[in-house]
């Protein structure tokens, strides 16, 4: 197997190892021979095959391993996964355990530390935490944080923090703690405190065994809805 790349003896720092740049050895996808990279810790952290490349100034350190045809842009920090055609640019960071693929896409200062995948995208400040999984369309913007499970066309933002499961169409933005399920074609909204008045579960949050389907009215969850 021909190598597609090679380490340089310009070096960078970040938390206490040494990463290298990165220099192509020959053309690829996008990617032209002595044309440099971005850097990686040890050659094992990115594939020979494909068109996986790490770009401009990214970083990636152990145990991190890209391959197939995902990218890696401007200055993002990679410690995990990332495979299929993922795209991460900006700042964004990917963990150690945690997994990217498919075509997801994560951009600005969006952290992942568990699964993102199908044609999931993340931004802003979005938190993606251990056991969580994002996928099919969903996205996830704001300064929203997921423990939990999104997917199907689902979009969260604002400050909601999900521990259930988001869905379908719902739509979720503002100030919301989601314990149950949100799906169809849910739309929760709040911009501020005021909106406690109206509906009890904004203040404490969307229990477990709870769940809004329709607008943004709370029920309690069916067996067969159980999710």
């Amino acid at each position: 197997m021909q190598k597609k790349f090679a380490l340089t003896n310009e070096t960078r720092v970040f938390n206490h190892k040494t990463l290298y740049r990165i220099k192509a050895l020959k053309d690829f996808s996008d990617v032209k021979a002595g044309q440099l990279g971005g850097f990686i810790e040890s050659e094992n952290n990115l594939s020979h095959d494909g068109n996986c490349w790490v770009y401009d100034n990214a970083l990636v350190l152990n145990p991190a391993h890209i391959y197939e045809n995902a990218k890696v842009f401007n200055n993002a920090i990679i410690m995990g996964t990332v495979y299929g055609n993922a795209h991460i640019c900006d700042r964004a960071r990917v963990y150690a355990n945690a997994h990217v693929y498919d075509n997801a896409h994560l951009s600005n200062n969006a952290w992942v530390c568990g699964r993102v995948y199908g044609n999931a995208k993340l931004s802003g400040n979005a938190r993606i935490y251990g056991n969580a999984v994002v996928y099919d369309h969903a996205v996830i913007s704001g300064a929203a944080k997921i423990y939990g499970k999104v997917y199907g066309k689902a979009s969260v933002g604002g400050y909601t923090q999900v521990y259930g499961s988001v869905y379908g169409n719902a739509k979720v933005t503002g100030y919301h703690t989601i314990r149950g399920l949100v799906h169809g074609n849910a739309r929760l909204k709040r911009d501020g405190y005021s909106y406690v008045k109206q509906n009890f579960y904004y203040a404490y949050g969307i229990p477990e065994d709870c769940e809004i389907y329709e607008n943004d009215t709370v029920v309690k969850i069916s067996e067969s809805n159980a999710a």
